[in-house]
């Protein structure tokens, strides 16, 4: 491997990233008007692309950890800008350049995904707090039947399939 495949692995990470963003706002868009299958395909949808991202990750990571052989930092520890810096890789200033373009969009995707997680949280608070109200509002109510005998009947029931 070679500083084009570097620079490769990270313009892939950085298309990834930069679709997970938009798949994370429209995700919020799901959310807020409660529909529960466009929310679903988007999680699928992520789920693929994070696979993709594992891989890169780890073709990204052995790169490092076959540079970095040799010297005091482990590859674990290393971040991109001190590899580079070690190194003396050629076209640094740009590797640089992507290498923090590539950690401001993890870092929005991860704003996002915060946001959308405390929205769904919220979301679902609000819906246990109707369902418990509505339990409340469930009454018994007595009567006779056609046969003259008592009969019992919930008035303002609501049937609840309830699934977080």
């Amino acid at each position: 491997m070679n500083i084009k495949d570097l620079q490769s692995i990270i313009l892939q990470e950085i298309d990834i990233y930069s679709t997970l963003v938009q798949l994370e706002e429209q995700k919020k868009e799901a959310i807020t008007a409660f529909n529960g299958d466009l929310l679903f395909s988007l999680s699928k949808d992520q789920e693929t692309l994070i696979l993709n991202l594992e891989k890169l990750e780890k073709s990204r990571q052995q790169f490092i950890k076959t540079h970095v052989t040799g010297h005091a930092f482990q590859p674990h520890d290393i971040t991109l800008k001190d590899f580079i810096t070690l190194t003396r890789m050629h076209d640094n200033e740009n590797l640089i350049v992507q290498a923090q373009k590539l950690k401001e969009t993890i870092e929005k995707f991860a704003r996002l995904h915060e946001a959308n997680k405390k929205l769904i949280h919220d979301n679902i608070e609000f819906f246990n707090v109707i369902l418990t109200s509505l339990r409340k509002a469930v009454t018994i109510e007595t009567g006779y039947g056609p046969e003259g005998l008592a009969k019992r009947s919930a008035s303002g029931s609501v049937l609840m399939n309830k699934t977080v």
